[in-house]
């Protein structure tokens, strides 16, 4: 029986969204980090970057057991992203997700210890999973470089003190701070499935283009004529910007050649954020 691409985001998130709730810290009462932590970790989200992780994984049918832990500290470093580019020091941004920033609920001080505690759990948790030491490793080395210098903060950093001139700007931003968490999901499902170098580079390339698309998609719904914010609108026009992503979207597609018959999700999550809406 085949389902759609919804209906699979939908029952991984349910699952997901369980094991998150069973990594939190156990509490009699929640304190005001706790209860923050959950603040920006349970509002209503796609949650596509976990998602990656478990439709990669079982290209090598990978029980999905196996990925949620991994799903969970990729989602982690995500949200504490978000916390931070919200920040008055970054973005600015009054509202996330539907609902008021963490420093606007909160306090600028208890965003960013939120922000921390959420990072110190990804790395917690990826640290207790049930795989051999060389696979444990494997991941932690492969998630560090992409969320630090050579990745999403080094992203954010441009992204704060620079203005992108031309799209080579944009492409590097969205490479660093959108797409390399996009590449690395990708890539820490095939390492649960003992995935080949090559077909690791497949899984990379398939993240990375795909993460590009979904950034400036997320650049078009986010129409700003702010010069001083970077986005693709102020470097190509619409219709310029939607072929771009098209393009990406399409080659990250071709990346996946090299499974036969077994990317039929990946496929359809690709053509779910070319209509995301």
């Amino acid at each position: 029986m085949s389902y759609s691409i919804s209906y699979l985001m939908e029952n991984y998130s349910k699952l997901f969204t369980q094991e998150l709730h069973n990594t939190l810290p156990k509490t009699d009462h929640d304190d005001i980090l706790l209860t923050s932590m959950k603040y920006s970790l349970f509002t209503p989200g796609k949650h596509i970057r976990p998602f990656l992780v478990n439709a990669s994984a079982q290209i090598f049918n990978v029980n999905v057991n196996r990925t949620l832990s991994i799903s969970v500290a990729v989602e982690l470093i995500h949200v504490y992203s978000l916390i931070h580019d919200d920040l008055p020091g970054m973005d600015n941004e009054d509202m996330r997700r539907g609902q008021l920033s963490s420093h606007k609920k909160f306090t600028e001080a208890i965003a960013i210890l939120t922000g921390d505690a959420l990072l110190t759990l990804a790395f917690e948790t990826l640290s207790t999973i049930n795989e051999s030491p060389y696979i444990r490793c494997r991941i932690i080395q492969l998630l560090s470089q992409a969320i630090g210098y050579q990745g999403m903060i080094k992203g954010q950093v441009l992204d704060t003190e620079t203005i992108a001139k031309d799209i080579d700007d944009i492409k590097t931003m969205h490479m660093l701070k959108t797409a390399r968490l996009f590449s690395v999901a990708c890539e820490l499902g095939g390492i649960l499935g003992g995935a080949s170098d090559t077909e690791l580079n497949a899984l990379r390339n398939y993240g990375l283009n795909l993460g590009l698309a979904f950034q400036i998609k997320d650049d078009i719904e986010d129409i700003c004529d702010d010069k001083s914010k970077n986005n693709i609108l102020n470097i190509l026009t619409k219709e310029d910007s939607e072929n771009y992503m098209n393009s990406l979207i399409d080659r990250s597609i071709e990346y996946l050649a090299i499974f036969p018959n077994k990317t039929d999700i990946l496929n359809n999550l690709a053509e779910f954020i070319r209509n995301l809406q």
